[in-house]
């Protein structure tokens, strides 16, 4: 079943003019943001501040950096969380928005797995190791597992883990196939998988585009997956499941 994220990437309203004229602003913006707060993080790395004592940074930088470029997040079912629970958020993924989105949505001491290329960008890839978020290669299956066991370390250190089981930004606006190789994380640890659906962030900066405009992005927060069932070899009925789940949240 092919859904869409609540939204086309393009539409004939979505002027590009609008998208440049708003972009001169954000763009700047971002960048000056980014590079400000990464290199904080990497000073009180290197001054020995822990990372779980980074997160209310990336938190803070989050919530700048959609302030100063116009978008608005709608959030609704954090209350079927848990406090101080770990999780394991399984999320759609369709925009470079989605990271500080989440930051913006879910609870504040949280970790993501990302491609490694992200972490080569300068002051920003050294800021994403001292806070503890995880590099994936894809094309490596070792390293790949190794990721894997340094997330579940974050989780049995407390805290929860992002992952897109999509395994890159959907082109289309339509929710991809998920890979299971990101729920053995989940069954490893043995905690919870939350579902979660965004909506919108296409729309104000799809995959393709380095233009941005303003607007209203949308968070729906799924209920917790028990796993007391599951083991290893039911990875792929968990993808299934917590696809389901997701379509469940758009419609």
């Amino acid at each position: 079943m092919n859904v869409t994220y609540g939204y086309n990437c393009f539409k004939m309203k979505d002027l590009m003019i609008i998208r440049i004229i708003w972009s001169i602003w954000a763009i700047p913006w971002v960048l000056l943001i980014t590079a400000l707060f990464s290199s904080i993080v990497i000073m009180c790395g290197l001054l020995g501040m822990g990372d779980k004592k980074l997160q209310p940074l990336a938190a803070l930088w989050a919530r700048m950096l959609l302030l100063g470029t116009g978008c608005a997040v709608k959030i609704s079912g954090r209350e079927k969380l848990t406090p101080g629970q770990p999780y394991v958020f399984a999320c759609n993924h369709s925009s470079a928005l989605d990271i500080p989105v989440l930051f913006r949505a879910l609870p504040s001491n949280f970790r993501w797995i990302a491609k490694k290329e992200l972490f080569r960008i300068p002051l920003f890839g050294q800021s994403l190791r001292a806070a503890g978020y995880v590099p994936m290669d894809r094309s490596n299956r070792r390293a790949s597992m190794q990721s894997l066991a340094d997330a579940s370390a974050r989780i049995k250190a407390g805290a929860s883990v992002v992952i897109f089981p999509e395994g890159t930004r959907s082109r289309d606006g339509r929710l991809g196939e998920f890979k299971s190789g990101g729920f053995l994380l989940a069954l490893t640890a043995r905690q919870p998988v939350v579902p979660a659906l965004i909506l919108g962030a296409n729309k104000i900066l799809p995959p393709k585009l380095v233009f941005i405009r303003p607007g209203r992005i949308e968070v729906r927060i799924g209920r917790p997956i028990p796993l007391d069932d599951m083991n290893l070899k039911q990875r792929d009925r968990l993808a299934g499941q917590v696809r389901e789940e997701i379509i469940k949240l758009h419609n």
